[in-house]
């Protein structure tokens, strides 16, 4: 039987040195402990004897892979607290969304989005909505952007969505899918990319190794480029260089709170987190550990969104029309009031 806290290593192949007891495989652990719980990866055997799968990884979206919360919870009897969580978080995705939407919009367009309950995406091109460039290189391949057909297709057409600004979608048929990656991963050349994303207003390079493709691709190629030209190029090393595919997880939220922000499209209070600005901000370091704290509810660090429109005077004037008095610097005051009101809280989760 286990002892509380004890873990156990399970490999197949290997038996590693440095946990209190190690396992050849599965089966010989659960020979061992026939009682026991075992979590699996999305691609192990769902019917295995005790075996749990955990496939958060292969959701679409950022809600989808949050919600998994509510799987762990359930373990330990804390539904209730997954559900405030998820829950607080919801709601500030969907603040800064509207907010985004507000600052964004004209009053017609306001209007009419509230006679439909169709939620936006972030494709139109009909509109001068700011455009964002979300791609990286990878070595031997070419460049991967985003291809987003519908908001769910992926997170960062989700987070473009949310904030109202058009991502820009590789087109069908353009790039090339590697036999060797099975064909479901597709990758610009240079000059496609260059085609592809020189006009764009920012650019967010989903990796840590910016410098890297610097150096290899020099600066008379990035000069090429807009944002580039106009230092509005981010990376992921706001936190630090490897969170982005750990503890930013569990900040989906703030992560598009960052995209509004960067994208101007917010009450302008924000500061962003995860997305590094490359010119101008340093690369983040996450804080030592506390011991003494890791029993204590993971709270993010930034505070509560506040709702712009339900704040400012909004009046209908006539039929299909609505007007905001004196709405710049009505945004102004809403502004120092979210500023005023986050000194003096502490956003919690719970």
């Amino acid at each position: 039987m286990l002892d509380e806290g004890e873990i156990i290593n399970v490999d197949g192949d290997r038996d590693d040195v440095g946990h209190s007891e190690s396992a050849s495989s599965v089966e010989a652990f659960l020979a061992a402990y026939p009682d026991a719980l075992v979590l699996g990866g999305p691609y192990d055997n769902a019917d295995a004897a005790n075996t749990m799968v955990i496939a958060g990884s292969q959701e679409n979206t950022n809600v989808g892979q949050f919600d998994w919360i509510a799987f762990y919870a359930a373990l330990y009897n804390k539904e209730d607290m997954s559900n405030r969580i998820a829950g607080s978080a919801q709601q500030n995705y969907d603040c800064a969304s509207e907010n985004s939407y507000f600052l964004s919009t004209s009053p017609i367009q306001r209007k009419l989005k509230a006679t439909t309950s169709t939620r936006r995406v972030a494709e139109g091109e009909e509109d001068g909505r700011p455009t964002l460039l979300w791609a990286s290189w990878f070595s031997g391949y070419g460049w991967s952007v985003a291809s987003c057909p519908t908001y769910q297709s992926d997170t960062e057409c989700e987070w473009a969505a949310a904030c109202n600004v058009k991502i820009l979608s590789r087109p069908e048929g353009v790039g090339n899918a590697p036999e060797s990656l099975g064909g479901r991963y597709w990758y610009l050349s240079d000059e496609e990319f260059l085609e592809f994303g020189k006009d764009a207003d920012r650019w967010v390079y989903k990796s840590q190794h910016w410098l890297k493709v610097f150096e290899e691709k020099g600066e008379e190629y990035f000069q090429q480029f807009k944002a580039y030209r106009n230092q509005q190029v981010y990376d992921t090393q706001g936190v630090s260089p490897n969170s982005w595919y750990e503890q930013r997880l569990a900040e989906y939220y703030v992560v598009g709170m960052d995209v509004c922000a960067i994208m101007g499209v917010d009450d302008g209070l924000h500061k962003s987190r995860w997305l590094r600005n490359i010119f101008n901000d340093p690369i983040g370091v996450m804080p030592q550990c506390n011991v003494a704290e890791i029993d204590e509810p993971y709270v993010a660090p930034v505070s509560d969104c506040m709702p712009i429109a339900a704040t400012l005077n909004v009046v209908s004037e006539g039929e299909g029309e609505v007007n905001v008095k004196d709405n710049a610097g009505a945004v102004s005051a809403v502004q120092g009031f979210t500023l005023i009101a986050s000194l003096a809280v502490v956003a919690s989760l719970w």
